[in-house]
């Protein structure tokens, strides 16, 4: 059997994968384009995402390999986030910046606060139990409970909170009511500070490794994983044989496309969940629409949980002519979304909010869909995981990558554990064929 590692997905966490790996590797990619869920695109020659996409880190490793790796150079600055709440605008995050909000709800969100302060933490098992633990009944009413339901897209009661420690901000009772009474700086949180490629889209950020894995890149579309034959087989027909097998595709249909799996494996990936995105991209017809780069809400009417204000990520983009806004409207089988008339929804919300004037012009619109956007942390998920990893691991497969371990973490993080895996499997090779 050849000492081949066959990679499948060259999104941020399959690049990284190949770029640090010592051994013979193949990569392969069904799309035209390297990058996976960070790809950008055009529409009337403004810039968008696959979403709205920032780089920071806590990987030292990671800054300096994309920013050596980015043609387009780094632009960095202060991440100007907002919230539209109450027909005010706060600075993020909403439960460090009740300044300004209606006197009733402020007091309601300090008494909550002070409430829940109060109170001997017990160890609470839902999103929805840990809200209200950690801010109190007041910011989980206003806020923080429609907004994770807006953006899961499924019951906070399925989902576990494991994960909120990296994502949601927890001011301290101090600094919540100092963010009460007045408006002051508040920046303690990991992406106070942003990057963005300072030409281009987000995607130039790991354009930058297919020069290194370019020899080694195949395109095809993976239809059977053969186990037992160590052969990844595309709808094309082309066969590749491996020793070790590293999988960023969905882990789903992984599971779905490979041979032989019993049943019991299978039963365990259907409990696996997610949400989508319908992705609304409008051009505005003026530059300078707003300086806001992110607008969240929480608000039922509103059909976005967020604004990307894509134009305003990098000084290239912002000198543009136009103003390019994407909204982000999360959907998933508990919660649909009618996508006939979405635009003209978007459009009155951010007419309505005051972000694009009654006399602004949209020159352009569009909808994209994702259909894989964030896994889901339900009450079986990590169990589940752990099950599926062992299974494939014993047959020589590593999952990795977002969706390749359901795991909802971003780019720099897939870049990290793309580099870990390919450590790991460097040094087996050294350990094998080593004096």
């Amino acid at each position: 059997m050849p000492a081949l590692i066959v990679i499948i997905g060259a999104g941020p966490a399959g690049l990284s994968a190949g770029y640090h790996l010592k051994r013979d590797y193949l990569l392969i990619e069904r799309e035209e384009r390297v990058g996976g869920l960070c790809r950008s695109f055009t529409l009337d020659e403004s810039v968008f995402d696959l979403g709205g996409h920032a780089f920071f880190t806590k990987h030292e490793h990671v800054r300096e390999l994309v920013g050596e790796l980015c043609a387009a150079g780094l632009y960095e600055q202060d991440r100007r986030a907002f919230v539209h709440s109450h027909g005010v605008f706060l600075p993020y995050p909403f439960q460090s910046n009740l300044f300004g909000l209606p006197d009733s709800v402020v007091q309601e969100c300090l008494a909550g606060a002070e409430a829940a302060a109060a109170q001997p933490a017990v160890n609470v098992t839902t999103l929805d139990a840990w809200v209200e633990q950690a801010f109190g009944s007041g910011v989980a009413r206003h806020f923080l409970r429609p907004y994770n339901e807006k953006v899961w897209a499924h019951p906070l009661d399925d989902i576990v909170p494991s994960w909120t420690g990296d994502r949601i901000v927890a001011p301290s009772l101090s600094e919540l009511t100092a963010g009460a009474r007045a408006r002051r700086p508040y920046t303690d949180f990991p992406n106070s500070r942003v990057i963005y490629p300072a030409r281009g889209g987000f995607e130039q950020l790991y354009l930058g490794f297919e020069p290194f894995v370019a020899s080694r890149l195949r395109r095809g579309t993976v239809e059977r994983v053969l186990l037992d034959e160590r052969m990844v087989v595309t709808t094309d027909g082309d066969e590749y044989v491996y020793d070790e097998l590293v999988s960023t595709m969905p882990l789903t249909e992984l599971v779905r496309t490979a041979e032989p799996v019993p049943e019991p494996i299978r039963q365990l990936a259907a409990q696996l969940v997610h949400n989508s995105l319908l992705l609304v991209n409008l051009v505005i017809g003026r530059s300078g629409v707003t300086e806001m780069q992110r607008v969240y809400s929480a608000d039922p009417s509103v059909p976005f949980h967020k604004l990307v204000i894509n134009s305003n990520s990098s000084a290239e983009l912002r000198s543009g002519p136009q103003t390019g806004i994407q909204g982000e409207v999360s959907y998933s089988p508990t919660k649909p979304v009618e996508e006939d008339g979405l635009v003209e929804r978007v459009v009155d919300a951010v007419r309505s909010m005051g972000i694009v004037d009654e006399s602004d012009p949209i020159v352009a619109s569009s909808v994209v869909r994702v259909p894989l956007a964030y896994p889901v942390a339900t009450c079986s998920h990590a169990a589940v995981v752990d099950e599926l990893r062992s299974f494939f691991a014993a047959r020589g497969v590593h999952l990795l990558g977002r969706f390749g371990e359901w795991a909802y973490i971003n780019s720099d993080e897939a870049v990290h554990r793309g580099r870990a895996v390919a450590r790991r499997l460097s040094e087996r090779e050294d350990a094998t064929h080593g004096p």
